[in-house]
């Protein structure tokens, strides 16, 4: 792959060629691939110059159902996602540019917690993922331009056997196809020693040094091998690993 972008080159490529551009970041648990968020900040960056005011994140306190809420301030932090550090720089980044943050995450009635194992379950899940869907779509009838930050797989535009992702969901309900930003390929999810193909990861640090080891590569330009992936460009790196943030009276640290 030679017709790599820049991560400020791929945001001019995905909102010229659609208003809603979805990306994604690497999260399993608490761990989290740190770099998926530093990206976010530079998309978010390189957008604003674009003229692009909104973000939308599945990680926001859940809205009620077709109720999304714009924030203008950061939001209140009781644990998860958006008490670590990297999503608060991601979050701090569109405000201090005065971006909306706008909460689109399915409300969960809080008596299902009383039965985690509901919560688990491919109905829910696929329940989960239109109201998700559903919440966008409200987003984006009052938006002009808008950049949706998910977790792993949720934008995926296509049906894999009993599972619906969000990303689907949203082209049914609304007739518009995202944009879509795939960010995880390369993320190392299971701390292996080797987790890419042979030769792979030598190539990439060869081949993305001059772009600070990570870049960028539209699907007409990528290794066939990525094309069973539904994305309109992927982002891919050297920096993979995956890391859990601990809380600690306050402060935090970070854990392989």
């Amino acid at each position: 792959m030679t017709a790599w972008l820049s991560v400020e080159e791929l945001a001019g490529v995905a909102f010229g060629a659609a208003p809603v551009v979805m990306a994604n970041e690497a999260h399993d648990g608490w761990r989290r691939c740190v770099r998926t968020r530093r990206v976010g900040v530079r998309l978010v960056r390189a957008a604003h110059a674009l003229g692009v005011r909104d973000l939308a994140m599945e990680a926001l306190p859940a809205p009620q159902p077709r109720q999304p809420v714009a924030w203008t301030e950061q939001p209140p932090v009781e644990g998860g996602y958006l008490a670590q550090p990297d999503m608060r720089e991601l979050t701090a980044a569109a405000l201090a540019q005065g971006w909306r943050l706008w909460s689109y995450e399915a409300w969960t009635d809080p008596a299902l917690f009383a039965t985690p194992e509901q919560l688990v379950t491919m109905e829910h899940t696929n329940w989960r993922e239109r109201e998700q869907a559903l919440n966008l779509a409200v987003v984006t009838q009052q938006v002009p331009r808008l950049l949706v930050w998910c977790g792993n797989g949720h934008a995926t535009r296509e049906a894999h056997d009993d599972w619906v992702p969000m990303g689907y969901r949203y082209v049914e309900e609304t007739g518009r196809r995202p944009y879509l930003i795939d960010q995880i390929v390369t993320v190392n999810f299971n701390d292996e020693e080797q987790h890419l193909p042979d030769g792979v990861l030598e190539a990439l640090h060869r081949e993305l040094g001059p772009f600070g080891g990570t870049a960028a590569v539209r699907r007409e330009d990528a290794d066939e091998r990525l094309h069973a992936w539904d994305a309109d460009a992927f982002v891919l790196s050297v920096d993979n690993a995956m890391t859990e943030y601990v809380a600690d009276g306050g402060s935090g640290h970070e854990t392989a």
